[in-house]
């Protein structure tokens, strides 16, 4: 999943806006402004360690929102076999993990997506919609960094002051990658920089640069540019944020864009004029699916203490019932013990009244009788048995 559409498709997706348009000449044109899965950090920097950025099964991206929760992009999760229900046996690395191939994998146990998601068909001209999900993990995953979803008002501030954006993404770094292997689990996150477009930002800009209306309901965005870093496949579901004071606000998610290089096979390098755009939906519209992930890892949370607790329980009562069952063996060994000393002790008194001091044979001769033992004396004269 979050790969660029197939040539074909986008040739006879952009055929169509042609002729309605006239506003393209060319093929290379028409590929240049194609809507595309936003999928890799082009011209980025290394951000191996970064303390959100996740891979998702080793050929996507995500956002680790807190130690459970994984924002990502909603396209991206038929690889992860979701159920009717939400359920799925998908899997993430730690953060910022360059080599995994000894990383422990961090299984997925429930996908959120918003009722509203569209995915997008450039064949029958669908703009993508909602594109955002929300993965849970079975276990707690470190989580080093604090991050708030950006509120309305936070994202209409940062674009109006052009605050820096930035991403991390586990996508492809150059077209070489793509030639060699696009599944590379063993790709380190490459981070970009970018500026926050709103809306209304978003309109002027593709009236301006496209004149071509890619949408029909207008997202937020954020620019790309050579300088910047690009967007490529396998970026979608990586976070765009602002990292503030021991925070990152969480402002939108790689999923679509266009005019971007993309990762360029033969090595070219195809931005548009004034750079490309990605856009997403603004993430405070998901508060309450948020809200239903929240939940679901709290029950989590609540029968994993409960099944601690009836595991204490049960250990304890094992541990009485091992410590009653020693103490009766201990008592019932002593029991014994004291029964045959007794007896032992009854038999030597028998023995000693049998022969002690009573006529023996033969001068030095012994007997051991009870564990007694006795020996042939001679006293007066007589021979008498004696203790020896």
């Amino acid at each position: 999943m979050g790969e660029v559409f197939p040539t074909v498709r986008v040739v006879a997706y952009f055929s169509t806006m042609r002729k309605r348009l006239a506003l393209v000449s060319s093929v290379l044109a028409l590929a240049l402004l194609a809507p595309m899965s936003a999928d890799g950090v082009e011209f980025g920097q290394d951000a191996t360690g970064d303390p959100n950025a996740v891979h998702i099964q080793g050929n996507t991206s995500g956002f680790l929102y807190s130690e459970r929760i994984i924002l990502t992009a909603a396209h991206v999760l038929g690889q992860l076999r979701i159920q009717a229900n939400g359920d799925t046996d998908g899997f993430v690395y730690a953060p910022g993990l360059a080599d995994k191939t000894n990383a422990k994998r961090y299984r997925i146990v429930k996908a959120f997506i918003p009722k509203t998601f569209i995915n997008a068909d450039p064949t029958k001209e669908i703009q993508p919609i909602d594109d955002f999900a929300i993965v849970v993990l079975e276990e707690d995953m470190p989580l080093e960094v604090k991050v708030e979803i950006a509120t309305e008002a936070q994202m209409i501030e940062f674009a109006k002051l052009k605050t820096k954006i930035e991403m991390v993404g586990y996508g492809l770094h150059n077209g070489s990658q793509r030639l060699k292997s696009m599944y590379d689990q063993n790709r380190a996150p490459h981070k970009l920089i970018s500026y926050l477009y709103s809306p209304e930002m978003m309109v002027d800009f593709h009236t301006r640069e496209f004149q071509v209306p890619f949408w029909k309901k207008v997202e937020w965005g954020a620019i790309h540019k050579k300088e910047y870093g690009s967007i490529c496949n396998q970026d979608s579901g990586s976070g765009f944020y602002v990292e503030g004071k021991n925070v990152r606000y969480y402002v939108g998610t790689a999923g679509n864009g266009n005019g971007i290089s993309n990762c360029q096979a033969d090595g070219s390098v195809r931005f548009a004029n004034n750079g490309g755009m990605s856009w997403f939906p603004a993430p405070f519209k998901f508060l309450d699916l948020l809200k239903t992930a929240e939940s679901f890892v709290s029950e989590q949370r609540k029968n994993e203490a409960a099944k601690l607790e009836e595991e204490r329980v049960a250990r304890e009562l094992k541990e009485k019932q091992e410590a009653e069952a020693r103490i009766a063996a201990e008592a019932a060994a002593k029991v014994a013990a004291d029964a045959a000393l007794l007896a032992r002790k009854k038999s030597q008194d028998l023995a000693k009244k049998r022969y002690f001091g009573k006529t023996c044979a033969k001068l030095k001769s012994v007997k051991n009788v009870s564990g007694i033992k006795f020996t042939c004396v001679k006293k007066g004269k007589k021979l008498v048995w004696a203790l020896k």
